[in-house]
Formats: structure tokens, C-alpha cells, sequence
């Protein structure tokens, strides 16, 4: 088994395990701003939710950093894989701006419900921002 093949094993299982619950950020999100419940709860369930997705997706600039290696560099001259990074960093803020909307409804009840808006809406971006990558990795557009 080569290092390519390991690490573009890693790469799709960390995209489906960690990535894939993109989704569930702004669908909680939204349920949270929506139902009447204890927002301890609800908060409690974004910031793991946050937290495994940001790290997932430092795990897979890691990864996709090891493919591009194992290629002997061969990915990072395409413009495709430039245009991945680029969303790569979108998806990046997206999910920092999603956490600090996030902070600031902890710190006071009056804006709870605004960030949960927020949260829902960055999460919302993240989500389009992920299936822009997917299309870029699957289509590979650009040369």
C-alpha cells in the first residue's frame, strides 16, 4: 500500500465522518432558534458540532497535503486544486465566524436568537462552500 493510497483512504474517510456533518450546523442551529428549550443544550451541541468540523477539515488540509506530496507536487500546479483551496479558506472563515456568532449569543440572552440566526446562515455557507470543493475534487474543471 503507498503513502498516495493511504492518505487519499484518510482523505474521503475524514470528508465523510468530520466534513460531513456540515449539514447538522445550521439544520441545529435553526431547531435551536425555533423551539423554546434550555439554549445550554442546544449551544452545547453547535460548538461540538463546530469543533469536530473545524478540526475535521484541518485533518483534511493534512491529508490533502500528503496526496499532493505523495503526487510529487503534481496537484498544486492545477488550477483546480488552487480554486479547492481557495473554498478551502472560505469554508475555513465560514466556520470561525459561525463559532463567533456563536460566543456572543453565550455572553448574553438578548442576542440569542440573532446568533442563532448567524449561525444557522454561516453554516448554511459552509455548507455550499463543501459541495463547491466536492464538485471542484469530483469535475476537476480547471487544468
Amino acid at each position: 500500500m503507498t503513502l498516495y493510497t493511504v492518505a487519499l483512504a484518510l482523505h474521503g474517510l475524514v470528508a465523510v465522518l468530520a466534513i460531513g456533518l456540515v449539514g447538522a450546523i445550521p439544520i441545529a442551529a435553526r431547531a435551536a432558534r425555533r423551539s423554546e428549550a434550555d439554549f445550554g443544550g442546544s449551544s452545547a451541541l453547535l460548538a461540538t458540532l463546530l469543533r469536530v468540523v473545524q478540526l475535521g477539515l484541518g485533518v483534511m488540509f493534512f491529508t490533502g497535503a500528503l496526496i499532493d506530496f505523495a503526487a510529487a507536487g503534481a496537484f498544486h500546479r492545477t488550477g483546480w486544486f488552487k480554486l479547492s483551496l481557495a473554498l478551502f479558506v472560505v469554508i475555513a472563515i465560514s466556520l470561525g465566524r459561525a463559532r463567533a456568532a456563536l460566543r456572543r449569543g453565550l455572553a448574553s440572552a438578548d442576542v440569542r436568537r440573532a446568533a442563532l440566526d448567524r449561525v444557522e446562515r454561516w453554516g448554511w455557507a459552509t455548507c455550499a462552500s463543501v459541495a463547491l470543493v466536492t464538485l471542484v475534487m469530483l469535475t476537476k474543471p480547471l487544468p
